[in-house]
C-alpha cells in the first residue's frame, strides 16, 4: 500500500511539473517572451520529494499573467507577471510572486520580484507615478479556504532597490 501512495505521488508531482510548462501559454504582450525565459532561467527554494533545493520558477508554476502599462512618470514600457506557485511540490499550497519589468534597449528586462503577494486572479492593474494597482480575490471571513469570493486591493511599488508589496491600497 505505502509502495502503491508513493508511486501515486510521484505521478502526481510529474503532472504538476508537465502542468506547469503550460502557464507560459497564457502569457501574451510584448514582454511575454521575456517573462517566459525568467520562469525558466530563474530559481527559487522549493521543496521536492527529494527535499529542499532549488527549482526553476516554471517548475513551480501553476498559474501566470501579465499585464503591460506605462507609469505617468516614465515614458518606458513595464510589464508585471503575477506567478501562482507551489514552494511545496509535495502538498496543495499555492503562493503568488510578482515580477516587474521594462523594456531596455529593446529587451524586457526584470527590475524586480516579491514572492509573496496576495490577491489571486490579479485584475484591474493600473500603472500609476512608480507604483502598479492591483484587485485581487482573498479569503472573507467566513469564506472556505477552497472558494474564496473577497477582493481587496494590493500595490506594487518600484523602488532604487527593486519592488515592494503592499497588503492595502486607500
Amino acid at each position: 500500500m505505502r509502495r502503491i501512495l508513493l508511486s501515486l505521488a510521484a505521478a502526481m508531482g510529474l503532472v504538476t511539473a508537465a502542468q506547469a510548462q503550460d502557464v507560459t501559454a497564457s502569457l501574451k504582450g510584448p514582454a511575454a517572451e521575456s517573462v517566459a525565459r525568467y520562469l525558466k532561467q530563474t530559481r527559487i527554494p522549493c521543496y521536492t520529494q527529494k527535499g529542499e533545493g532549488k527549482c526553476p520558477i516554471i517548475d513551480t508554476a501553476a498559474d501566470a499573467s501579465l499585464f503591460h502599462g506605462r507609469f505617468e512618470n516614465d515614458p518606458t514600457p513595464h510589464a508585471v507577471a503575477f506567478v501562482g506557485y507551489q514552494y511545496d511540490q509535495t502538498g496543495t499550497a499555492v503562493s503568488q510572486m510578482a515580477i516587474v519589468f521594462r523594456k531596455a534597449g529593446g529587451r524586457w528586462v526584470p527590475v524586480g520580484r516579491v514572492d509573496e503577494t496576495i490577491g489571486s486572479e490579479p485584475r484591474q492593474v493600473q500603472f500609476g507615478r512608480g507604483i502598479i494597482t492591483y484587485v485581487g480575490t482573498v479569503l472573507g471571513p467566513k469564506h472556505p479556504r477552497a472558494n474564496p469570493t473577497g477582493r481587496g486591493r494590493f500595490s506594487l511599488k518600484l523602488t532604487d532597490h527593486g519592488v515592494i508589496f503592499s497588503k492595502e491600497v486607500h
